[in-house]
């Protein structure tokens, strides 16, 4: 299917590879090796107060890894294991925080929890909560990567054959006992792996840790935050003290995805040869009602009030007004969406993003076509990036690009390469560090395919590009268009990235956003915010109700 010969897969190869190199690992191994040398050469007092960021990075990303296997293993066992009612429901509320950046729920809990102007501490009065600092940031990270852990845990939980605790249960354990003893050792490799990915994005993540962290007394920086400080206002050895801390960053990537590979080594169920499973939920009894109290509370207090109050806050008048019917106003969602900044982000946003979802299907679906001939390879290039902190890719290319590149060739042609300061730099980001999108859902789509139509198309005497457009694309196009809209909706929202590479004098949403709440109107962000929000939820609509990837006879 994805060559007439060697010589056709050894092109294939070439052309994604080259561009992958160029512009993905070559940037990366620049960064690391002139990060590493900064490192090495410079041990001045001066460098010794960077290390507390990564201090506070580490025990920021602990803490909020601790935080999500907190509420997401019981939660877990509660919507996937119990008979609870309203599970469903309930499973949609807590995975929306995967769908919605964690800066808008940043922005949520800084409108209930400011010290100042805060909702929750209008109520008390004296203002006893304060959602900055490292507390602040862990907690709102924390609640950001619950999902991963939930979802981490349900997929477990469908792989464990409850005939083991109906064992249990024969052996006299209680259905708790049984529970605790039989499915709960089974299902924690797989929550801790899910931990580990909340910390390692809690280390990546910039947004959240600026909003919250900058205007902490005193200041909490983290890695990333005092990358883009160094990159902004660094002066002359700003850039080379930002590549160091951007490799300290990028270290922490493999050492995370290890431990992630070992517990999911050690968490691997497999079921018997022709063995299905049909687990029965435990049955809570009288616990039902206390426990849907209970989780209804968790739900209320994690997801429903953050969101409430970014709405609440989108109709004041001004950030911080006294809350009354007569300060509620709509007209701020016209001024905001309707004024010139908002459109021109607007539109840029949609062109760098619908330009990233092409440029992500067309190289994801080239990647997992080129698998069947050199898997190990084409498969780390395409989903490393993803793994990679933004903040970092972004820096790698803005240093490996900062200059223009010539090439000539045979001593006739000339070219230049100019990408600094344009947003051609920003598009090639969103397409690097997004690719594993498209390749990923363009692998479950060859899976589904029937080489047999292509070869019967080829021996009707079709060419290849049309044997692939009449017998594979018809199978491949629910999963494209299901990479396309993800890609689109992760780039038109994207933040850490866009603040670094974002062209002077243009914005895209993501930097918009950035602005209004950090520097200008968080009235306004919030507006923005719940803008936002409607175009992820719709977006996650339509890939939720739109058709999945079938062979149609």
């Amino acid at each position: 299917m994805i060559r007439d010969g060697a010589w056709g897969a050894r092109f294939g190869l070439s052309a994604w590879l080259v561009p992958v190199l160029f512009f993905g690992v070559g940037p990366l191994g620049v960064l690391w090796v002139r990060g590493l040398e900064f490192l090495v050469t410079r041990s001045d007092t001066a460098w010794s107060g960077e290390w507390g960021a990564l201090s506070n990075t580490i025990v920021i990303s602990t803490g909020a890894s601790l935080l999500a296997l907190g509420l997401g293993a019981p939660l877990a066992l509660l919507l996937f294991r119990t008979d609870l009612p309203f599970r469903r429901v309930f499973g949609v509320l807590f995975t929306l925080p995967s769908a919605i950046p964690a800066f808008i729920w940043g922005m949520g809990w800084l409108s209930l929890a400011s010290p100042r102007a805060g909702y929750l501490n209008r109520l008390w009065g004296t203002g006893p909560f304060d959602i900055y600092g490292v507390g602040g940031i862990a907690f709102v990270e924390g609640l950001s990567g619950l999902p991963f852990v939930l979802l981490a845990g349900a997929a477990a939980l469908r792989r464990i054959d409850p005939a083991l605790e109906e064992a249990a249960r024969v052996c006299g354990a209680s259905p708790f006992r049984a529970l605790t003893t039989a499915t709960l050792p089974l299902m924690l490799p797989s929550v801790l792996s899910g931990a580990v990915m909340v910390f390692l994005l809690t280390a990546s993540s910039f947004g959240v840790p600026y909003l919250l962290g900058v205007s902490a007394s005193p200041p909490t920086r983290v890695l990333t935050t005092r990358i883009y400080e160094l990159v902004l206002m660094g002066g002359a050895e700003g850039l080379p003290r930002a590549m160091a801390l951007a490799t300290l960053l990028l270290g922490l990537t493999p050492i995370a995805l290890g431990v992630m590979r070992w517990l999911g080594r050690g968490g691997r169920v497999r079921l018997g040869a022709g063995k299905g499973l049909s687990p029965r939920p435990m049955a809570l009894g009288k616990a039902r009602g206390p426990w849907v109290i209970a989780v209804s509370l968790v739900c209320a207090a994690c997801i429903v009030l953050p969101l409430g109050a970014l709405v609440l806050t989108s109709l004041q008048r001004s950030f911080g007004a006294p809350l009354s019917w007569e300060s509620l106003t709509f007209t701020r969602w016209g001024s905001v969406l309707g004024s010139e900044r908002a459109r021109g982000a607007l539109a840029n946003s949609v062109v760098l993003a619908t330009g990233a979802g092409v440029l992500v299907c067309g190289f994801g679906l080239s990647a997992a076509m080129l698998r069947r001939s050199s898997r190990g390879m084409v498969e780390a290039l395409s989903v490393g990036p993803f793994s990679v902190p933004g903040t970092v890719l972004a820096l790698a290319l803005l240093v490996a690009f900062s200059r223009d590149w010539r090439f000539i060739a045979f001593e006739r042609i000339a070219w230049v390469l100019a990408l600094a300061h344009t947003p051609w730099l920003l598009l090639i980001a969103y397409a690097v560090k997004y690719l594993a999108l498209g390749e990923r859902n363009s692998s479950e789509g060859l899976a589904q395919l029937d080489l047999s139509l292509v070869e019967a198309a080829r021996l009707s005497g079709a060419g290849p590009l049309r044997a692939f457009r009449d017998a594979a694309l018809p199978v491949l196009r629910p999963a494209l268009i299901s990479a396309f809209v993800l890609a689109f909706l992760t780039c038109a929202s994207e933040m850490t990235m866009s603040v670094l590479l974002v062209p002077a004098g243009s914005q895209v949403l993501g930097t918009l956003l950035f602005e209004l709440q950090s520097y200008d109107d968080p009235a306004a962000a919030a507006v923005l915010a719940c803008a936002l929000v409607v175009l992820v939820l719709v977006g996650r609509g339509v890939l939720a109700l739109g058709p999945r990837s079938s062979v149609e006879g």
